[in-house]
């Protein structure tokens, strides 16, 4: 019986045929289907496959569920899966870390978030015009004037320049209840694209 399956946090340049071969390491795909926005006509970011059985179908979540695909770990789940305790989680997540404000200057963007009452900056910019080198900065303002904490990373991606600020970052965090949680900003400048 085929099993279709919810495939998430996709490149927006993913291809179907890109997909299908992934999947058909792990069995035979019946369909892929990327969803795209209306609107814009642009991807949106996840896409269906539909898998020829239900064992392959959890031989492939188990195998590629947060495996790399294009520079991305993907999420993969039966779809409709999800339980209302895992979506309350999710969103509860989301709600930790939100962005409040972005803007371009001249070379780079910046993102504003709030992290659950902590604000951040990231500043993020291409260290030479092919884009094949990013650097991105994070700045907390000091508790009680203390100097403000920056760390930045150069990295070939925005997501490999993230990952380094944010092992940096914790690394040298030294304030437990003003910790980032840094998977939700992940996720949250992933919602806009951003990384």
């Amino acid at each position: 019986m085929e099993t279709r399956l919810y495939v998430g946090n996709l490149p927006e340049d993913a291809s179907s045929d890109a997909l299908r071969k992934r999947f058909a390491e792990y069995g035979s795909v019946a369909n892929v289907q990327i969803a795209f926005d209306r609107g814009s006509g642009r991807p949106r970011g996840y896409a269906f496959v539909t898998m020829a059985s239900a064992a392959e179908a959890r031989d492939a979540i188990a195998q590629l569920n947060g495996a790399m695909f294009e520079e991305r770990p993907l999420r993969v789940n039966e779809a409709g899966a999800e339980s209302e305790g895992s979506r309350a989680r999710a969103e509860e997540k989301r709600r930790t870390v939100r962005i409040t404000s972005q803007f371009r200057e001249r070379e780079n963007m910046t993102y504003e978030l709030d992290c659950a009452g902590v604000p951040l900056a990231i500043k993020m910019f291409p260290l030479d015009r092919s884009e094949q080198e990013w650097r991105i900065e994070a700045r907390k303002d000091g508790d009680g004037g203390a100097a403000p904490i920056v760390i930045a990373a150069v990295a070939r991606t925005r997501a490999q320049a993230l990952e380094g600020v944010a092992r940096s970052w914790v690394e040298g965090e030294t304030s437990p209840e003003r910790a980032i949680d840094w998977a939700a900003v992940t996720a949250a400048l992933s919602a806009i694209r951003a990384i």
